[in-house]
């Protein structure tokens, strides 16, 4: 063998090696969002990493490419597992349930962004969707005045609203008589619930908004979620909650709310992933915080969509809905 074959066997080698520990720290990037979603411990920034448990079936081609790449059996197999176990969380956001007949109940919801969301697109994607229920979160009394102004009483002439400066407002619109509503004190954000004459009978109708998780404590997310969890278990009979509820469905206490009862309008619908938030930010789309959940309503989700509000951080959301 002569010296430039070996030096570059030498080569080969050194680069197998510089892939394979690439490999390994990418991961091992990758198992922390799943090490959370697996444990449910989510301090600090780790609640930040649970949102992108749906996109590691795609970042887990990296160290399988470069375990190919260095011939390193065992982080192929670890990068193929981690995926697999993502895919399987993520897989009922494809799968749709059954439902019968024709849409009996489109649920919209949308995050203003301190009253900035075009009132106009608003009003239209209510118009043009046929909204029957619609949930705004950051609801200013300028916000509030404009969705008048451009007609959304026209199309839902019922309202629950809590308008207030800034950020904390929260508003509820329906097609159909609202018999009663009152608005959850002691909340970051304004929390309506609304009883709601729905063609197949009274429903209570939520509009939430619980606080965010913060950088590094998470005591007002927490302790919100944990109050309205208890809000929603206390009701009797069919509930409909639609808004910005801050969490993905891989944070704990939304799966806690799931093991409740309540389903998620996407895991029904099967449109996949619907991210909602950031809009007009960097990065893209990616997270889908903004969410429509039922239970014992006797509706099945047919579809999810989402639609960019101009002048909105987030993208409203619309659920329809069929008789289960």
């Amino acid at each position: 063998m002569d010296d430039a074959t070996g030096a570059e066997r030498a080569g080969s080698s050194r680069g197998r090696r510089i892939a394979a520990v690439a490999g390994w720290v990418a991961l091992a990037g990758l198992l922390v969002p799943v090490g959370v979603r697996l444990t449910g411990w989510e301090r600090g920034p780790l609640a930040y990493a649970v949102p992108l448990v749906p996109w590691i079936v795609i970042g887990a081609l990296v160290p399988l490419a470069l375990a190919l790449l260095a011939r390193a059996w065992v982080l192929a197999g670890a990068a193929v597992a981690t995926a697999a176990l993502c895919a399987a969380w993520t897989a009922p956001l494809y799968v749709a349930a059954e439902a019968s007949g024709p849409t009996v109940l489109t649920v919209a919801t949308a995050n203003l962004l301190t009253g900035h969301g075009d009132a106009d697109a608003v009003v239209a994607m209510v118009r043009d969707r046929e909204v029957d229920v619609l949930s705004l979160q950051e609801l200013t009394p300028e916000a509030a005045d404009a969705l008048v102004a451009a007609g959304l009483e026209e199309e839902l002439p019922y309202a629950a609203a809590q308008p207030d400066a800034i950020w904390r407002g929260t508003g509820l619109w329906s097609r159909y008589p609202i018999a009663s509503w009152e608005g959850l004190d002691g909340y970051t954000f304004r929390q309506i619930r609304a009883v709601v004459a729905l063609p197949d009978g009274p429903t209570t109708v939520l509009a939430l908004h619980p606080a965010a998780p913060q950088l590094l404590v998470h005591r007002s997310w927490s302790d919100e979620w944990a109050r309205l969890s208890d809000v929603l278990d206390a009701i009797d009979g069919p509930v409909i909650a639609a808004g910005d509820l801050n969490a993905t469905r891989d944070h704990r206490a939304f799966r806690d709310l799931e093991a409740r009862g309540f389903t998620d309008a996407a895991d029904d619908a099967g449109d996949g992933l619907v991210p909602t938030f950031p809009q007009d930010r960097t990065p893209p789309t990616l997270v889908a915080l903004d969410h429509v959940v039922t239970r014992d309503a006797g509706l099945v989700a047919t579809s999810v969509e989402a639609v960019v509000i101009p002048g909105s951080d987030h993208r409203a959301l619309i659920a329809t809905y069929a008789r289960g």
